[in-house]
This record gives structure tokens, C-alpha cells and sequence, in this order.
């Protein structure tokens, strides 16, 4: 068995990046590829460490709270890990250019063969982000030994040009388990009476972390134009973030409490996206965004800024607005949506698998993946190797 370190630059809870590795890891063969995970932070969703260990994994945590110093965080808490836990592989995730180049600098300094940068998002276009991914380069170009990502425009984003020019990253799917994120018309009716929602209102649905990048301030403001023109519609919020009080501050000053309903960290988001009639992701950034591919694999239209990759599965259910237009013509666009979902809304399961985001096979690739670069460097599959981690928890990692 080969053991891999999974690192995040952010608390770990139910965001974009570990929902992408859960759905491999659910449907990966885990007596060939192990995965533990790492963050510098907290793991606020004790459900997901809870299922990670019972799949043999480890979940470990440095506790620092999320906040002014990250970067020096990360730093520190990486290092002192990596100088405890000898590791084969390391797959670092983040949408931070730093802690892509720093982590695969200090994983290359404690001597890990395979250093694996994954990107999952895209970025501002601002004189910090030129700063930053300019400084990067040298450390890009020497440190990791691979480039994932999650579009090509995540690629872009992240990876100097050289990398980008010579095609030396993979693109891996964000894929979905078509067996929990289908239509499910019976499912939808039941949900829907759970939250006391009748069939004909228009339900608005987002499903992400409270954070800047997910823009739920002009999200609010799409809304209000939405509840200006039908003041029935109900707008879902699934997630938890830094953010959240703010948001919660900003609906109550608009006077939408009775028609924004914050869900909290959710275990049934199959079931809030079938009662949803439309999802919205106005994000500043994202590179392919999983949350996305699971609505339209429930049917659902999807309707986000352009900011976001234009590499959604399903063509038709994706429409793409600058975040430069008003919120009114969002609201426009996504009540039209709802209007059709309701109406015409598909079985989509055969369409997203025969565009190579059903989660088995993109698994099976993932794992391939992992193998491969395993063979090439050498390190043996099997629990004896010298090279696999000792997973005691210390005072410089605390196993969550």
C-alpha cells in the first residue's frame, strides 16, 4: 500500500477542494492508495474526519486559528510535520500560489520523492496576484515534481508559463458519484415539504464556504432583486465561513430572514440540490468548480460569474455573467432559469459520465495516478517501505 499526505492551506470543513478528494478517496481502491490529510488549521467538520478514519485515513491538525498570519502558519506547521512523518508522496491543495510553491519547497527539502501541486481555483488580477505568482516561478519550476489541476484555466492561473506552454500538467476532473448526485423527483418532493417549500416557489441554491472568494455579499444582492420581482422564492445556503456572521448582518439589514435559510454544514447536499430549482455561484474566482458539476448532475442550471472556467460539463445548463452586470440582470437570468428547471428539468446522469466526470473512473485515474509516480520513484507498495509514515501523533502534529 502506498500512503499519501494530503495538504491543505485552509481549514478543512465541506469546501470545493475536499469535496473533490472525498469523492476520489470514497471510490478509490484502498488497499493499493491510502490517503491522510494535513492542515496547518482546524477540521471543522467532525463528520468528515469521522468517515475519513473509518476508510483507514488519518486526519491531522495543528489547531492555529484561521486568520492575519497563513502564510507563516502553513510554513512552520508543514515543516515541523514533514521533519516528524516520512512520507512517500505529498499532494498539496490550495488556492494559494504561496502555499503551492512553499509546500512543495519544504516537502523537497525534507527529502519527498513525488511533490505534487494541485490547483483548484484562479485568482484576482491585481498588482499583489503579479507580485505573487511572479515570485513564484523559481520555486514552481524547481520544486514539484507534478502539476494538477482542475481546468486549464486553474493551470493558467497558477503555473508559469513554461509549465503551461510544454503541457507538463494534468487536468483531473472534478468528478461526481452519479449515485448520490442524480434527479431525484421523489427525493425533491420530500425535502422540499422537510423545509416547507410547496412545488411552485422558486428555490435559489448555493452550496460553499463562507469566504471572499465565494462572493456571497453581491449573492444577497442578486436575491433581493430576485425577491423584488417574486417574493415567494426562497434563497439555500449550505456552508460555514469566517464570513458567515457578516452575510447573516446584511440579509437581516435587507429584511430577507424569512426567505434566506442558512443550513449550516450539510451531509445531504444531494437532497438540497434536487430541491433546489436553480444554483447560483457569483464567485470572484474558482477553476472548476465541483459544486457546480454535482448541480448539473442533478438537472440543475447553473448560472455563475465569468469569472469562473468556462468548462462546465453540460453547456446548456450553464450560463455565464460578468460580475460587472447588475445584480437585476442576474436576478433576470436566474429566475428564467428556475422558471425552466421547473418546467423541463432532466435526468442527467448518462450525459455527465459520457463527459468523463463519473466519479469511478476519474477515481481509478486518481489512484493510477498515485501508482504511477510511485513506480517511478522507486517507492515500494507495500507497509514495510522505509519511506512510509510513522502516524503517531505528537506535540509538532496532533492527529484531529
Amino acid at each position: 500500500m502506498i500512503r499519501v499526505l494530503e495538504v491543505f492551506r485552509e481549514p478543512m470543513a465541506n469546501g470545493g477542494q475536499e469535496s473533490f478528494l472525498m469523492n476520489m478517496y470514497r471510490n478509490m481502491d484502498r488497499t493499493k492508495v491510502q490517503l491522510d490529510f494535513l492542515t496547518p488549521f482546524t477540521c471543522d467538520n467532525p463528520d468528515l474526519k469521522a468517515e475519513i478514519e473509518s476508510m483507514g485515513g488519518k486526519v491531522f491538525t495543528y489547531d492555529h486559528p484561521f486568520g492575519e498570519n497563513n502564510n507563516a502558519v502553513f510554513k512552520k506547521s508543514v515543516q515541523d510535520f514533514l521533519a516528524n512523518h516520512p512520507y512517500s508522496i505529498v499532494h498539496f491543495h490550495s488556492g494559494s500560489t504561496y502555499a503551492l510553491m512553499e509546500g512543495a519547497k519544504l516537502a523537497h527539502d525534507a527529502g519527498i520523492p513525488v511533490r505534487v501541486v494541485h490547483s483548484h481555483c484562479g485568482g484576482f488580477k491585481n498588482l499583489k496576484y503579479h507580485v505573487i505568482k511572479t515570485l513564484s516561478i523559481p520555486y514552481l519550476l524547481k520544486y514539484p515534481t507534478d502539476y494538477l489541476a482542475c481546468s486549464d484555466l486553474a493551470a493558467e492561473w497558477k503555473f508559469p508559463k513554461s509549465v503551461i506552454r510544454n503541457h507538463r500538467y494534468t487536468v483531473i476532473h472534478n468528478a461526481v458519484d452519479t449515485n448520490r448526485f442524480r434527479l431525484d423527483p421523489k427525493l425533491r418532493e420530500k425535502i422540499r415539504t422537510v423545509l416547507g417549500v410547496d412545488a411552485n416557489t422558486p428555490v435559489l441554491g448555493h452550496v460553499g464556504r463562507f469566504s471572499l472568494q465565494k462572493n456571497h455579499a453581491f449573492l444577497i444582492d442578486i436575491f433581493e432583486e430576485v425577491h423584488q420581482k417574486k417574493t415567494e422564492a426562497i434563497l439555500l445556503l449550505a456552508g460555514a465561513g469566517e464570513l458567515e456572521p457578516e452575510i447573516r448582518d446584511k440579509v437581516k439589514t435587507l429584511g430577507l430572514e424569512d426567505s434566506v435559510m442558512f443550513l449550516g454544514l450539510r451531509k445531504d447536499i444531494p437532497a438540497l440540490m434536487n430541491a433546489m430549482d436553480v444554483f447560483v455561484l457569483p464567485s470572484f474566482f474558482e477553476g472548476l468548480p465541483v459544486v457546480g458539476v454535482e448541480a448539473q448532475a442533478t438537472g440543475l442550471p447553473v448560472i455563475t460569474s465569468t469569472a469562473v472556467a468556462r468548462e462546465l460539463p453540460l453547456e446548456d445548463l450553464a450560463q455565464y455573467i460578468p460580475l460587472e452586470s447588475s445584480p437585476e440582470i442576474w436576478a433576470d437570468a436566474v429566475l428564467k432559469a428556475a422558471d425552466e428547471s421547473r418546467l423541463h428539468r432532466r435526468n442527467t446522469t448518462q450525459e455527465i459520465a459520457e463527459a468523463g466526470y463519473e466519479i469511478k473512473a476519474a477515481a481509478r485515474a486518481f489512484e493510477q495516478f498515485y501508482l504511477d509516480r510511485a513506480a517511478e520513484a522507486g517507492i515500494r507498495s507495500d507497509n514495510s517501505e522505509a519511506g512510509q509514515p510513522s502516524l503517531a501523533s505528537d506535540e509538532k502534529g496532533t492527529e484531529a
